[in-house]
């Protein structure tokens, strides 16, 4: 009897944490380059991006955490979770968190690795070079000419 125990107490000791982590969504990828319009990240990961010409505002929602953003711009703080900065060659850095990163500008840099939501609406000027970019390392593409929502990363199937 014993020995059917500790069996069974084995086998849950290894299947439970196998699926508790089968349902945890992996990551996916984002590139953005020379992009032209605004993007809305709704991620949990890593986010770095620059702009040549516009705004980026970061909502942290864990503020009192140890990844807070980094910043290559003068920050200005509209609550104790949001901060935004404006101007020319703004840069920013987060990692390891949940953000919502909100970008509008010229001249996009993004690379992301997370997972959650992309909005992407480029400027959809006929003629105009709106950026390019890639999601899951798929080839790039132009930038959607009206707002698009894409998913980054996934979640595995049941039994994998």
């Amino acid at each position: 009897m014993r020995r059917i125990l500790g069996l069974t107490l084995l086998l849950l000791a290894i299947t439970v944490p196998l699926a508790v982590a089968a349902g945890t969504p992996t990551d996916g990828t984002l590139s953005v380059k020379r992009g032209k319009g605004q993007l809305s990240l709704k991620l949990t990961g890593t986010i770095i991006g620059h702009v040549n010409n516009g705004r980026i505002q970061i909502r942290d929602f864990r503020p009192n955490d140890a990844n807070a953003p980094q910043w290559s711009c003068k920050r200005r703080r509209i609550s104790k979770q949001v901060s935004y900065c404006t101007g020319r060659n703004l840069g920013f850095r987060v990692e390891d968190g949940r953000f919502t990163v909100n970008v509008k500008g010229t001249g996009i840099s993004i690379s992301a690795v997370a997972h959650g939501q992309v909005d992407i609406d480029g400027t959809g000027d006929t003629g105009v070079n709106d950026g390019v970019m890639s999601i899951d390392n798929e080839p790039y593409q132009s930038l959607p000419d009206f707002l698009t929502t894409f998913p980054l990363g996934s979640t595995p199937p049941p039994g994998s």
